[in-house]
């Protein structure tokens, strides 16, 4: 449950980031607005104070969007660097613009509650206090204050810095407890979502497990293939291979569909599923079944399991696993990226599992071999980017196979 509600949050710390990005750019726009209102004189504001502000609230108001496109949304430091730069936006406009700054004031705090997070709300509340204060005791000293009514320090204490702190504190408490309140009610759904997501986990390795305990030959393999598709998509993630599809969304979805690539065996005969000896040739035919009709099952029974991205996933492990990068596999004799990329990565790590484990009618196949099979597939059988990061991964594969039998 803690992983399921970790990637809960993960989701929507990056949906949150692309908002902020989002909303700081809007802002821009408005700011630009205001800037060209200025110059027609329809605003008092002393020109160079404008551009000046408007350069530095530039640089910190594009800085999100910058970020997001090299950066992953999911980074969970994101959001302290996000609200900080708010939170500077909003010293800039109090330092340079000063009394002309309003609804700027609970700008930070607003953002921040976007985490659905108290704690983060709380801090940037506060922090939000004291850069009000700080920038207008800065716009006193630096002499950018456009009002004449201010010019006294007595006045400028009075009139503006306590009624603005009372202000961001109004504001700031409203907020903060509709952050409070939303974040109970996520907990809540989180929770709930996770028992679900853990139902619908046990009826997936159900039937993954009523599968593997059919065919006697297999042992392990579910497990073992499963935690090689989880090591190579996350090398592959890490590398930034394919990274316009890889995210932590397709690595858990991959994953947790990686146990259902054989599925379709399910609809396959005992004599030949468990047959003490290799296929005929009518038997092999028959056994090629399996995987379309691991696609057809997941296509009539698990339509409602997870979300879109999951469910297609899941349906490319099972119907695809066995086409080859050549075009000669099935059951489509799909060629090269035709091929879904899950099902790419799960024809690498059922290959090594197949050839590296013990059959009726052979011994296992020595390790150094069964790396050299995967070695040799490379441009034929399997993608050869997924065979490079593979094969540069063999201490954690054979890690993988000591501690699953």
């Amino acid at each position: 449950m803690a992983k399921h509600s970790d990637f809960i949050v993960r989701q929507n710390e990056a949906e949150a980031n692309r908002i902020v990005a989002r909303v700081l750019r809007m802002t821009l726009c408005i700011f630009s607005l205001v800037l060209i209102l200025n110059l027609c004189r329809v605003f008092i504001i002393d020109q160079k104070v404008m551009l000046s502000a408007f350069g530095l609230s530039a640089l910190l108001l594009l800085a999100p969007t910058v970020i997001n496109r090299f950066v992953d949304n999911a980074n969970p430091n994101l959001k302290y660097l996000y609200v900080i730069l708010s939170s500077l936006f909003l010293l800039v406009i109090e330092t340079t613009l000063s009394f002309h700054a309003v609804v700027v004031y609970a700008f930070p705090i607003a953002l921040a509650c976007l985490y659905f997070s108290r704690k983060l709300t709380l801090h940037i509340w506060f922090l939000t206090v004291g850069v009000s204060i700080v920038g207008q005791f800065a716009g006193f000293y630096v002499g950018c204050v456009p009002d004449q009514n201010f010019l006294v320090f007595k006045r400028l204490v009075l009139f503006s810095i306590l009624p603005r702190t009372l202000c961001i504190f109004s504001i700031g408490s409203l907020i903060y407890f509709i952050s409070a309140r939303t974040t109970k009610l996520v907990d809540r759904q989180i929770a709930d979502t996770a028992r679900i997501k853990e139902l619908n986990t046990d009826m997936v390795m159900g039937f993954a497990n009523l599968v593997e305990n059919r065919d006697e030959n297999t042992g392990g393999h579910v497990k073992r293939t499963s935690r090689y598709v989880e090591l190579l998509v996350k090398e592959l993630h890490r590398r930034g291979v394919y990274k316009d599809i890889i995210n932590h969304d397709f690595i858990h979805d991959l994953v947790n569909a990686a146990p259902m690539h054989d599925i379709g065996k399910i609809a396959i005969p005992d004599h030949i599923l468990q047959k003490p000896g290799k296929l005929t040739d009518e038997e092999y035919t028959i056994m090629k079944t399996h995987a379309e009709q691991g696609g057809r099952i997941i296509r009539q029974t698990f339509s409602h399991i997870g979300n879109a991205g999951y469910r297609q996933i899941v349906y490319d492990v099972a119907q695809f696993h066995h086409e080859k990068w050549n075009g000669r596999g099935y059951p489509e004799g799909r060629k090269g990226q035709d091929i879904p990329l899950a099902a790419r990565i799960m024809a690498v790590a059922d290959v090594f599992d197949a050839v590296s484990q013990k059959r009726c009618y052979r011994d296992a196949i020595p390790l150094d071999e069964c790396f050299s099979i995967i070695e040799k597939g490379r441009g034929t059988d399997f993608e050869p980017i997924l065979v490079d990061v593979f094969l540069g991964m063999k201490d954690p594969i054979r890690q993988t196979m000591d501690e699953i039998a």
